[in-house]
C-alpha cells in the first residue's frame, strides 16, 4: 500500500472551526489558543485510509519558507479517511502568543504511519470563522491575568495599528456611543476608580489627548461632595487640583510665558493672604478737588460697603494728594494743605471680592486629595 508517497497521495483537508484566538484569548477561564482541524486521508488509489498515524502540525507566517511559530505532534486515529485534531497548547503560557496569532498563518502537516512519512504540500492558509470577525453584544473578556500568566503579553487585549504614517493611519480603536468608554477597577462598592495609563515600560511614555474642538472634564456629576480634578507629580504629590466649585489649588509658582525681544521669558503673579480684586483709573483735580465714580461693573464684583483701599499717583507738582469721603459708589481726591492745584492723577482701587471678605490664610480644605492618593 503506497500511503503518503508523493505524488500519489490525494489529500482533502477540510478546515473546520478556526478560532481567532488573538481576539478571544482570555475570554473566559480555561480558553486557550487552540483550534480544531479536520481532514481526509486517502491512499494512492483514492481509497479512504483507516488506522493510526502520527501527524506533526506546524504553523508558519508564510506560505513558503518563513518562520516556524509553533509545532506539536499528535497521534491520530483515522476512520474511513477522516480525522480530527485539536491543535494548540492547553496552557496560555506555552507555545503560542497573541502576537503570533495576530498575523497571517499557514499550517503544514507531516504525516507518518510507521512505514512512510510525508510532508503534505502546499501549506494551507488559516482563516477565521465568520463569527470570529466580531464580538457579540455584551461579550466579556475576563480572566486572572499577570506576567506569570502570559509573560510575553502586554494586556488581556492588545489592539495594534502598525501603520506609522500619521496622515494615512486609521485609529487602532474607535468607540462610538453616547456613553463612550466606562473605566473601573474591581472595587464593587462606590470607589471603583477608572485609570488610564501610558505605556508601562520605559521612562518616556507620554499620554496625549487630542481633540479637534473642545475637550471637557466633568467632576462631581454624581451630586457627591468633594468632586475634583487633580494632578500628581512623579513623587505622587498633589501639585494642582480644582474642585467642583471652581476653586483651584496648586504648589509651585504660577508662571506666564511672556514673549520678549529676546524670546519667551517667565513672569510671575503676585499672591495675597486675602481675596482682593483691583481696578485702575485716572482723574483730574480742579482747584484742588476731584470726585471719582467707581466703575459699576467692577463695583458689582467686590464689597465696597466695607473696607477698600485707594492708592494715588499725582502727575504734576502739588502739596500731595489724599482720599476722603469714600462711599460704595465713589470717593473724593483732594490736595493736601488746602492746595488748589489743577493736575491729573492716577489711582488704584483694591477691594475684597464679594462673598470672600472673611478669608485670610485659610487652611487647605480637609477634602483636598491626599498625597499618594
Amino acid at each position: 500500500m503506497h500511503i503518503f508517497k508523493n505524488p500519489l497521495v490525494r489529500k482533502y483537508l477540510l478546515i473546520g472551526l478556526i478560532v481567532v484566538v488573538g481576539v478571544l484569548l482570555g475570554a473566559c477561564s480555561g480558553l486557550y489558543p487552540q483550534f480544531t482541524y479536520q481532514g481526509v486521508l486517502t491512499d494512492a488509489s483514492g481509497n479512504p485510509y483507516n488506522g493510526n498515524v502520527t501527524i506533526i502540525y506546524r504553523l508558519y507566517n508564510d506560505d513558503t519558507g518563513g518562520t516556524e511559530l509553533y509545532h506539536e505532534t499528535e497521534h491520530v486515529t483515522v476512520t474511513n479517511g477522516r480525522f480530527n485534531s485539536v491543535i494548540g497548547p492547553n496552557s496560555v503560557v506555552a507555545g503560542l502568543t497573541p502576537e503570533d496569532l495576530s498575523q497571517a498563518l499557514w499550517i503544514e502537516l507531516t504525516v507518518g504511519n510507521g512505514t512512510y512519512t510525508e510532508t503534505l504540500q502546499p501549506r494551507q492558509r488559516l482563516y477565521g470563522a465568520p463569527y470570529a470577525f466580531t464580538l457579540m453584544p455584551g461579550a466579556v473578556i475576563s480572566d486572572t491575568f499577570s506576567t506569570t500568566f502570559l509573560p510575553d503579553a502586554k494586556a488581556i487585549l492588545s489592539i495594534n495599528n502598525t501603520n506609522t504614517d500619521s496622515a494615512a493611519a486609521q485609529p487602532a480603536l474607535r468607540v462610538a456611543g453616547i456613553k463612550g468608554i466606562e473605566l473601573s477597577d474591581l472595587d464593587t462598592g462606590n470607589n471603583g476608580a477608572g485609570t488610564i495609563y501610558s505605556r508601562q515600560s520605559g521612562d518616556y511614555t507620554d499620554l496625549i489627548l487630542w481633540s479637534n474642538d473642545e475637550a471637557e472634564v466633568h467632576v462631581g456629576t454624581g451630586n457627591l461632595a468633594n468632586g475634583r480634578f487633580s494632578v500628581y507629580n512623579g513623587d505622587n504629590l498633589v501639585v494642582f487640583y480644582v474642585d467642583e466649585d471652581g476653586d483651584y489649588y496648586f504648589r509651585g509658582n504660577p508662571v506666564l510665558m511672556a514673549q520678549t525681544q529676546d524670546g519667551e521669558r517667565q513672569v510671575y503673579t503676585m499672591e495675597s493672604p486675602e481675596s482682593w480684586l483691583e481696578d485702575f483709573g485716572s482723574g483730574t483735580l480742579e482747584k484742588g478737588v476731584a470726585q471719582v465714580t467707581i466703575d459699576s461693573l467692577f463695583a458689582s464684583t467686590v464689597n465696597l460697603e466695607g473696607e477698600y483701599h485707594v492708592f494715588l499717583t499725582p502727575l504734576g507738582d502739588s502739596n500731595g494728594l489724599y482720599v476722603t469721603n469714600k462711599t460704595a459708589t465713589g470717593f473724593e481726591v483732594r490736595e493736601s494743605g488746602g492746595g488748589t492745584s489743577s493736575i491729573a492723577f492716577d489711582y488704584r482701587i483694591v477691594a475684597h471680592r464679594a462673598g470672600y471678605e472673611d478669608l485670610r490664610l485659610e487652611p487647605v480644605p480637609q477634602s483636598a486629595p491626599a498625597d499618594g492618593e
